[in-house]
C-alpha cells in the first residue's frame, strides 16, 4: 500500500502507518487543520503526458479514499461503498463532482459509477430523483468529494 496524505500543502505525503493503525495513527501537528485527504494511491491510473505536478495531484484525486477532513473537523473515514464507487468513475465525472458536488448523473453514469448497480439501489451515497432519474453524490462520498473541492479551490 501506499498511502498518501492531501492536504493544502498539495505535495502528498506518504503516511504508511495509517495501514496498520487507521486514523489513531495521525500525528495532528503534522497535518494542517483542513480540508485533507487520505488515499491509498497504490492503484493510481496512468498518467504519462502531463506535467509532474499535475501527474501527482490527478494521481492521488483518483486514488482510493480513505479518509477525509473539512477545515477543522474531525476524520472521517469512507466506507468501503463510497471507495468503491468513487475508483469506477471516469476521470471527467470526477472532475464534475469536485467542481459541483450538487452535480447530477444520468443512469447510465450512476450505473458506470456502481458497477451497474440498479437504477433503484438504496445507498447512503446517493440520492436520486425525478423521471427520468437522476442522481447526485450523498453521504460519505459528498464529504470526499466536498474536501477534495475545497482542496483543489485552494
Amino acid at each position: 500500500m501506499s498511502i498518501l496524505l492531501l492536504d493544502r500543502r498539495l505535495e502528498p505525503q506518504r503516511i504508511d502507518e495509517f495501514a496498520d493503525q487507521g486514523i489513531p495513527a495521525l500525528d495532528d501537528s503534522k497535518v494542517l487543520p483542513g480540508p485533507a485527504v487520505i488515499v491509498d494511491a497504490a492503484a493510481a491510473p496512468d498518467s504519462s503526458g502531463r506535467t509532474s505536478q499535475t501527474r501527482q495531484i490527478t494521481g492521488v484525486i483518483a486514488s482510493r479514499p480513505l479518509a477525509c477532513r473539512e477545515q477543522d473537523g474531525a476524520w472521517v473515514e469512507v466506507d468501503f461503498e463510497a471507495a468503491d464507487h468513487w475508483t469506477q468513475m471516469t476521470d471527467e465525472l470526477r472532475r464534475r463532482l469536485i467542481d459541483d458536488t450538487r452535480a447530477t448523473l444520468d443512469v447510465k453514469e450512476f450505473k458506470q459509477a456502481t458497477n451497474g448497480a440498479s437504477a433503484s439501489l438504496i445507498t447512503n451515497n446517493w440520492v436520486y430523483s425525478g423521471t427520468p432519474r437522476v442522481y447526485r453524490v450523498a453521504g460519505r462520498l459528498r464529504q470526499f468529494v466536498a474536501v477534495l473541492g475545497e482542496l483543489t479551490r485552494g
